[in-house]
C-alpha cells in the first residue's frame, strides 16, 4: 500500500481500519489483527483511538470504549447492564457481526458491544437525568452498526 500512495498516510490509515474490519466481518479476526498490525507497522501511522463527548450541566465529558477513568465509571457500567437486561427481555439480540476481533477470556459479545464510548456517554447522561428531553453524542470517528440500533 505505502508503494502505490506514498504520500497518503492519513487516508492509508483509514483504508487498514476498513480493511481490518471486512476481515473481522467475515469472521476472520486473526487475519484481520495481522493484516492491521504490519500495515501500521509498515506506513508508521498511528489508528485513531475512537472518543465520544457529551456535555452534562455544562461540562464536556470525554470517554471511549470501555473506559473506567470516569469518577462515575461504576454508576455508568451497572447502568449499562441495566439497559442491556431490559433490551434483552424486550427481545434484542446482540449482533455478533459488529465485532471487530475475537472476544476474550471473561468477555461477552454485549459486554463488548456494550463497552463502546457513545453507549458510556449516553449512560452517563441517563444517570445525571433519568429522563432527559436530549442527549448529544459527538464521536471522532463513525458509530457502529450496533450502536446506531
Amino acid at each position: 500500500m505505502k508503494t502505490l500512495f506514498p504520500n497518503a498516510k492519513e487516508s492509508l490509515a483509514a483504508g487498514v481500519v476498513l480493511l481490518s474490519n471486512i476481515y473481522s466481518s467475515l469472521g476472520k479476526h486473526e487475519e484481520a489483527k495481522t493484516f492491521r498490525s504490519n500495515q501500521v507497522e509498515e506506513l508508521r501511522v498511528k489508528v485513531k483511538v475512537g472518543l465520544s463527548w457529551t456535555e452534562i450541566k455544562g461540562h464536556i465529558v470525554q470517554l471511549k470504549a470501555h473506559d473506567h477513568s470516569h469518577p462515575q465509571s461504576t454508576e455508568i457500567y451497572a447502568k449499562i447492564d441495566r439497559l442491556q437486561s431490559k433490551a434483552i427481555e424486550n427481545g434484542f439480540i446482540f449482533d455478533s457481526s459488529w465485532m471487530t476481533r475475537s472476544l476474550n477470556e471473561n468477555e461477552t459479545i454485549e459486554s463488548v458491544l456494550c463497552g463502546h464510548s457513545e453507549l458510556l456517554v449516553i449512560a452517563l447522561n441517563l444517570i445525571q437525568e433519568p429522563a432527559p428531553k436530549f442527549i448529544q453524542v459527538v464521536k471522532n470517528l463513525r458509530v457502529c452498526g450496533h450502536c446506531r440500533k
